[in-house]
């Protein structure tokens, strides 16, 4: 090993300049050398985490390193967003983002994010919305639910979850043309589906993958927009001439705001390579997902434009409210 002779403050001190370099270049370090902790913000069972599970074995090959998941849940999905947003922002924290879920709960009084600031690795895979009644439900189709809540305005009860759910309620009962009587749920759509199923409401807005996840207790009556879903048997509202339902939600990865670049194009290769692998498209399609593939900046416009699209929504909610 070298060593050079510096002059501090009159004297001298010999630096080993191996050890030197070593420690200016810390930051080149090899990305990643250790465990990476993806934050679920929703139950376990639910869509994100489902989603979790089908990235993790694809992330660790191409990484090269763990993926330790955990749950962090409350607020609609606040609670864990809120938890990677304190997060240090290095690329060893990583989380499910869900839209429109990051852009509604934003706007919560004791949110200290907004939803630009995160730095997004990429959007995976979306789900059409869904109005969905229980197994044996007297509705056998969307115009059988339309034509008795026509004729007993705000007798029909309609559960969805928090206030992203309130806000696509607004939109649909306005596509069908309906009064309705809306119940808010709180703890994803696991927390609410039993409360379907016990017949606590009479249905319920989800996404088509939870319907196909769950059709042995439930059935979908209509679908958002005119998108089919390739795993789900059911028409789509536009088909039954309802138009103006265009709810999407759609699931991918974020990290802390501020994590450098160089990292989150790491994160997204790895990303990219897992999503293009057979298995995991077979898994998207099986239970009704529609695959996605985005580089970070294509997400981050992915997300703008869905603010634009919650807008909307919330006008919508606060005449409804109004009337």
């Amino acid at each position: 090993m070298s060593w050079n002779i510096k002059s501090i403050s009159g004297g001298f001190v010999a630096i080993a300049t191996g050890a030197f370099l070593a420690l200016s270049n810390v930051s080149a370090v090899a990305f990643p050398d250790k465990d990476i902790t993806f934050i679920v913000p929703y139950k376990p069972g639910g869509g994100s985490d489902a989603q979790a599970r089908r990235l993790q074995a694809g992330l660790e090959k191409n990484l090269g390193v763990k993926i330790r998941i955990v749950y962090k849940t409350g607020g609609g999905g606040a609670v864990g967003f809120n938890e990677l947003y304190r997060s240090k922002p290095d690329g060893y924290t990583i989380s499910n983002v869900v839209v429109p879920n990051i852009i509604v709960t934003s706007k919560g009084k004791d949110v200290g994010y907004k939803p630009g600031d995160f730095a997004y690795i990429g959007m995976t895979e979306k789900s059409v919305g869904a109005l969905a009644v229980k197994k044996g439900s007297k509705y056998k189709s969307l115009k059988e639910l339309v034509t008795f809540a026509k004729a007993n305005p705000g007798k029909l009860t309609i559960a969805g979850v928090g206030s992203t759910g309130h806000s696509n309620y607004a939109e649909m009962v306005n596509a069908l043309g309906i009064k309705a009587t809306y119940v808010p749920i709180s703890g994803g759509v696991g927390k609410m589906l039993p409360f379907l199923i016990g017949g606590h409401f009479e249905a319920s807005i989800l996404a088509a993958s939870h319907g196909v996840k769950h059709r042995a207790k439930v059935d979908v009556l209509g679908l958002a927009g005119d998108k089919k879903s390739s795993a789900l048997p059911a028409p789509t509202m536009d088909s039954l001439g309802f138009k103006g339902f265009t709810m999407e939600t759609t699931w991918g990865l974020m990290a802390p705001p501020g994590t450098p670049a160089d990292r989150v194009k790491i994160l997204n290769a790895a990303l990219l390579k897992t999503i293009a692998d057979p298995s995991v498209k077979d898994a998207q399609l099986k239970v009704g997902m529609i695959p996605m593939a985005q580089t970070p900046e294509e997400a981050k416009k992915y997300v703008a434009n869905a603010a634009g699209a919650v807008a909307r929504r919330a006008k919508m909610l606060e005449m409804l409210l109004k009337k």
